[in-house]
């Protein structure tokens, strides 16, 4: 019989099993993760100054209740107004709140120090909420007063 291109021979084909073994190129791998997480250096965020926001509206303070909250050696202090200002418990500050509300002022602002837990400032806000429907204002403040 002829072999040839257009033969109708049976011919005895042989299979190849092409299994790639990536085990190594796995390993590789894990070594230079491994390298890299060794001998990067890791920085922190570099201080920027932030631009003045131009859209903002800013509130007048003279028509807002001041309250303020600032820690004193890891216990916030409740203050009527700018530190320095009479302590309060937090009850005497709704009462104090109120009567600023009912004296014409229009919402309420509350200034805290940056150490101050979120939890407290919520706390706080629940209990002014009982004033009435007014308006809330934050500023945080960085540095202890």
């Amino acid at each position: 019989m002829k072999q040839g291109l257009f033969s109708t021979g049976s011919t005895k084909k042989k299979d190849f099993d092409a299994d790639l073994d990536i085990t190594p190129m796995i390993d590789v791998t894990f070594l230079l993760l491994i390298f890299f997480m060794v001998t990067s250096t890791m920085q922190a965020t570099p201080e920027i100054d932030l631009p003045v926001a131009h859209h903002g509206a800013g509130i007048n303070k003279s028509e807002q209740v001041t309250v303020s909250v600032i820690d004193r050696d890891g216990i916030p202090v409740l203050m009527a107004g700018d530190p320095p200002a009479p302590e309060m418990g937090m009850d005497e500050i709704v009462e104090y709140a109120r009567s600023e509300i009912d004296g014409g002022k229009s919402g309420i602002l509350v200034k805290a120090s940056g150490s101050i837990p979120t939890g407290f400032i919520k706390q706080l806000t629940q209990k002014l909420q009982a004033v009435g429907e007014l308006h809330f204002y934050y500023a945080v403040s960085e540095q202890s007063q």
